[in-house]
C-alpha cells in the first residue's frame, strides 16, 4: 500500500459556493482521489479529506464519499450524518448505501482466464481476511476454473490460524509450509497485492521459483508495490480513478435529489498489468510452448498456420495432436484468442478505431474484427467498448 498521505483539507479546488463534500476513506487509494479530484474541478466542489481523522468532528457538508472496510470506527461516525453518502466498495454489503465500486466478479474471472490461457491446471486462492470482496473475487476465480474442470485450493490464513497468534512472521511460515505442499506449476490468485507480496516473500523463503513452480496475480496495480518486488508482480487493474469519479458523480445525483439505484454500480477493470511473476507458460511439451512463443510473437502480423508448424518442425496432424495433450486450445484456435484478447485491451484502453485495431492485432480488416467478435464475444467491438459485454 502507499504510505498514508499528508492530511488534506479545503482542497484546491475549492471555489466559491461549491458543495462542500467529505472524502472519508478507510485505506487510501490516490486514484480515487484523483478521480473525485477531477470531478471536483469540473463541478465546483469543496473537498475534505483528512486521512488522520476520516470524520472529523466539526465536518458540517453536503454529501460524503466512502470507503467502507473493516475499520468500523468510520462508519459509526458516519450514521450520525443527515447527508447522502456513497460507497466505493461492496465490503459491507450489509450496511445499506448506494454504491459505485470495482466489478469483483470480473476481476475473478479475468485472473481465471489469465492464467488458463497460459496452460494452468494447478490453482489457489490466497486471501488474509474474509472481506465480502474476497468472497466475490475467489467465487468468480473459482466458478471459472470449475468450469475448465479444474478445482480451487483456498489459502486462507483467517481460516487455518488457529491457535497461532496473527503475525506476519507466523502467517508467512503457514504459507511457506502450504505453497511447498502444492502441486506445481501452480497458479496463485491473491484478492489484493498486498497479499500476494505474502506470497513471493514465502516462495523465496520455500526456494520455489517465480514465475515457473509458482506464478502470482494480484489485484489493484499497485506500482509502487508491483514493480519494486524481487520478482515483480503482474497485477489487474482496477481502474480506481473511474471507480471515485464515478461515484463522485452519483454523489451529484442524489444532492440534486435523484433516486439512488437499487443496485450498485460496477466499475470493469482495465486488464492484466502483465509483469514477471505470470511470465511463463504451464506446458511441458517443447514443440507447444516453441509454438506458443511463436504465436504470442507474432500474432498481429499476417501469420498462418503453416508458419507455425514450419517454425517449430512439426507436421499439422502432430501439432494439433500435441496440443490436445498438453494444452486447452487447438493453434488456429489460439491465434484466434491472442488476437481477440488484444483487440479487447485496445478497446478498452485506448480510443483507436476499429481500422487501426484490426490492423494492429492481425485481424488485417474491419470486417474480419467484427465477424469474429460477434461470432465469439457475443457483441460488437463498439458494443463492447461502450460496456455491452455481459457480466
Amino acid at each position: 500500500m502507499p504510505s498514508k498521505p499528508t492530511p488534506l483539507v479545503a482542497s484546491r479546488y475549492e471555489t466559491s459556493g461549491g458543495r462542500n463534500i467529505l472524502l472519508a476513506l478507510s485505506w487510501y487509494y490516490p486514484q480515487i482521489h484523483q478521480g473525485v479530484a477531477r470531478f471536483a474541478r469540473d463541478h465546483g466542489w469543496n473537498i475534505s479529506a483528512d486521512f488522520d481523522d476520516p470524520v472529523p468532528s466539526h465536518w458540517n457538508g453536503d454529501g460524503v464519499l466512502t470507503l467502507l472496510g473493516t475499520r468500523q470506527d468510520i462508519w459509526k461516525r458516519l450514521r450520525r450524518l443527515d447527508v447522502p453518502i456513497v460507497d466505493l466498495a461492496e465490503s459491507r454489503p450489509a450496511i445499506k448505501l448506494p454504491r459505485v465500486t470495482p466489478d469483483n466478479v470480473a476481476i475473478g474471472r479475468m485472473a481465471a482466464e489469465h492464467f488458463l490461457e497460459r496452460g494452468y491446471r494447478n490453482f489457489a486462492f490466497f486471501h488474509r481476511k474474509g472481506l465480502n470482496v474476497s468472497r466475490r473475487r475467489r467465487e468468480a476465480f473459482q466458478q471459472k476454473i470449475n468450469e475448465a474442470g479444474h478445482d480451487l485450493i483456498m489459502l486462507s490464513w483467517k481460516h487455518e490460524q488457529g491457535e497461532r497468534n496473527d503475525t506476519v512472521e507466523q502467517r508467512h511460515r503457514w504459507l511457506k509450509r502450504r505453497l511447498a505442499q502444492l502441486p506445481k506449476p501452480l497458479a496463485v490468485f491473491a484478492s489484493r497485492d498486498v497479499e500476494a507480496v505474502e506470497v513471493v516473500d514465502a516462495c523465496s523463503r520455500a526456494e520455489l521459483s517465480i514465475p515457473d513452480e509458482v506464478a502470482i496475480l494480484g489485484v489493484d496495480n499497485t506500482e509502487l508495490i508491483c514493480d519494486f518486488l524481487r520478482v515483480p508482480l503482474s497485477s489487474i487493474e482496477v481502474n480506481w480513478e473511474l471507480v471515485g469519479y464515478e461515484g463522485a458523480a452519483l454523489l451529484d445525483r442524489l444532492l440534486c435529489d435523484q433516486t439512488a439505484p437499487a443496485d450498485p454500480i460496477y466499475i470493469r477493470p482495465t486488464g492484466v498489468i502483465e509483469r514477471r511473476t505470470t511470465d511463463s507458460l504451464a506446458v511441458d511439451h517443447p514443440k507447444v510452448v516453441a509454438a506458443l512463443r511463436y504465436l504470442y510473437d507474432h500474432a498481429n502480423e499476417a501469420i498462418s498456420m503453416n508458419d507455425v508448424f514450419k517454425h517449430v518442425g512439426m507436421s499439422r496432424s502432430g501439432l494439433e495432436k500435441a496440443f490436445r495433450e498438453h494444452f486447452i486450445r487447438a493453434p488456429a484456435e489460439e491465434l484466434r484468442h491472442i488476437r481477440l484478447t488484444r483487440a479487447k485491451k485496445m478497446l478498452l484502453r485506448t480510443d483507436k478505431n476499429v481500422k487501426t485495431i484490426a490492423q494492429a492485432t492481425g485481424f488485417e480488416t474491419p470486417h474480419n474484427l467484427c465477424r469474429i467478435f460477434k461470432q465469439h464475444v457475443g457483441v460488437t467491438p463498439k458494443q463492447y467498448r461502450q460496456g455491452g459485454e455481459e457480466r
